[in-house]
């Protein structure tokens, strides 16, 4: 039975890294023809083209995996069957069940790497990806800098601007202090904000106190208008996305805004969502394995077909229950998990009535 467990298991790997392969692959082909226009106007060398869709990898790796893990798993009992090796198992008194079940080990394996990829290597190179896009394609040089748990920027007035977070879907600013200096250098002005919003193409700041050093004077304001940010763009575009942060960071942030008052539902599910998802690799092998035993899926065409169809129909739910979690019509936290475990309870229950 080892010796047939090790067989099988062999195949299925086979399968799953040559289907990884492909998928991966086939992703960074779209990517690179949805970046062509940039790539025509900047006209970068080819190495930096390559390194930029390289640094793609472990996130398409995490994409890429469930896929990879249902398809391989009905695609080696598929082919056992059409090969009438199960018939031979049965039939000299072996267990199909007992036989297929290390796939559910690889299964966990295989979900506990996806999401060691996903905390470690997939956001630094992200990072690192959309820092090449930025300065080596796109010519463009960082306007923003991070220290000591702020933003820092240069204002449109020449002053400098520490920002405490940006609030992405309220166009609004944490936290804002404004430094004017003369033209040796020296301080002669602050101006601290609890934030700021953007209205009317300009930004209003609120709860403000002036700094006058060299009158001596603090005055305070419920709002004024500064002309020293610049617009709100800047910040969307520099500024760490959902997939460049591991869930700590991600956490981090989300509490430091929840507690500013502000409570993104994006990011509770993008949360969620990172534990959630690496574990689909685990559910997609259960439900492949329980698929193949409670079915005569026959050869690789027949059981391709039906993990095609299996997974257009798991992203339909995961889609609309991630749309939901987003709007808040379902909790956010549930929204991503919501797919997950309607297949879990569905592969769970179909495998355990598996007829040997």
């Amino acid at each position: 039975m080892k010796i047939l467990s090790k067989y099988f298991l062999k195949e299925f790997l086979k399968f799953f890294f040559i289907i990884l392969f492909v998928v991966i692959t086939i992703l960074l082909i779209a990517e690179f023809f949805d970046k062509t226009d940039e790539f025509y106007a900047k006209k970068p060398p080819v190495y930096i083209i390559v390194q930029y869709l390289l640094l793609h990898i472990p996130r398409f790796i995490i994409l890429a995996s469930p896929a990879a893990s249902l398809l391989a798993t009905l695609l080696t009992i598929g082919v056992a069957s059409k090969w009438r090796e199960t018939v031979v198992i049965r039939a000299s008194g072996g267990s199909i069940k007992r036989i297929f079940s290390f796939f559910l080990i690889t299964g966990a394996f295989i979900s506990l790497s996806v999401l060691l990829i996903g905390e470690t290597i997939a956001p630094n190179a992200m990072s690192k990806a959309l820092w090449i896009k930025n300065t080596k394609i796109l010519k463009r040089q960082p306007k923003i800098a991070y220290r000591e748990g702020a933003l820092w920027l240069k204002g449109l007035d020449g002053s400098l601007i520490r920002i405490k977070d940006f609030i992405t879907d309220e166009n609004t600013v944490l936290g804002v202090s404004i430094f004017n200096f003369d033209p040796s250098f020296e301080l002669i002005q602050r101006i601290e904000a609890d934030s700021a919003e953007w209205s009317d193409n300009k930004w209003v700041l609120k709860a403000v106190t002036v700094f006058d050093f060299g009158s001596g004077v603090m005055t305070k304001n419920a709002s004024i208008i500064s002309g020293a940010i610049e617009e709100p763009k800047i910040f969307k575009d520099e500024m760490k996305k959902p997939e460049e942060m591991n869930f700590l960071e991600l956490y981090t942030y989300s509490r430091r805004l929840e507690k500013a008052g502000f409570k993104n539902l994006r990011y509770i599910v993008e949360l969620s969502g990172k534990l959630s998802y690496p574990m689909v690799n685990f559910i997609m092998v259960l439900f492949g394995v329980a698929l193949s035993l409670n079915s005569k899926l026959g050869g690789g065409i027949k059981a391709a077909g039906a993990g095609l169809g299996v997974s257009l129909l798991y992203w339909l739910i995961y889609s609309v229950s991630i749309s939901f979690g987003n709007t808040g019509f379902i909790p956010p936290w549930f929204a991503s998990w919501l797919s997950p475990l309607a297949f879990g309870v569905a592969g769970g229950y179909m495998y355990l009535r598996a007829h040997e």
